[in-house]
């Protein structure tokens, strides 16, 4: 009866979680378009970085970005068996809209900026880590001539330290199957208020074993 009385909205969100991670390396590689074609692991140079879920190739199961003002309350991770220390990271990316009817402009979207940044914890290895959170996201739309924008708070991991980090790599990575899962980087890690809009590398095949529970308001 309780899960009954909670709001439609009132579920988790991110990954699918199919599979296991599988990635074995953290921060300072990453996987990038080789030169001749296919994929290859990159050294970054970074002991820090930032991941957020880019969904699912023509799905539109929400992955990334808050579906209202709302709070996250918990969130789960899957990790392998070196799992780096992670921190729960809200970034917030926006677009222009339409003075008349308050809709996105297609092309305007932005992201992201860091708005929050939680404290590390290390997840469990080779298993699924549940932790509880609060913290407040936004979904704000203004379309009066001055302002002319849509706010959106999205929900992302920073991995710290040495360690993997928390992906699927698929076989079919770099492809552009339908359904199949897409990752941002970003490197070293967004720290709070820093924009990050150019630098992002996105990768399809990737998938961020990552969900988080979202309550409207």
């Amino acid at each position: 009866m309780a899960a009954a009385a909670q709001p439609a909205s009132a579920r988790w969100y991110g990954s699918l979680m199919r599979g296991a991670p599988n990635a074995n390396y953290g921060c300072e590689s990453a996987l990038i378009a080789g030169p001749l074609g296919g994929v290859q692991l990159a050294a970054t140079g970074q002991g820090s970085c930032t991941y957020r879920h880019a969904g699912y190739l023509y799905s539109n199961r929400p992955t990334f970005v808050a579906p209202g003002t709302g709070r996250i309350t918990a969130i789960k991770v899957r990790s392998g068996p070196r799992p780096a220390k992670l921190r729960l990271t809200i970034l917030t990316g926006s677009s222009r809209v339409d003075t008349f009817t308050g809709r996105d402009l297609p092309g305007t979207y932005t992201c992201c900026t860091a708005r929050f940044v939680g404290k590390p914890f290390r997840p469990r290895a080779n298993g699924m880590t549940k932790k509880k959170v609060d913290v407040k996201v936004f979904d704000v739309r203004d379309k009066r001539l001055r302002f002319r924008i849509h706010s959106s708070d999205g929900v992302a991991l920073t991995a710290v330290g040495p360690g993997t980090v928390p992906l699927q790599i698929r076989n079919d990575v770099g492809a552009f199957t339908p359904g199949i899962p897409m990752a941002v980087g970003y490197w070293p890690y967004t720290h709070k208020g820093d924009p990050r809009s150019a630098d992002g590398y996105s990768m399809t095949g990737i998938d961020l074993m990552f969900q988080w529970y979202f309550k409207r308001r």
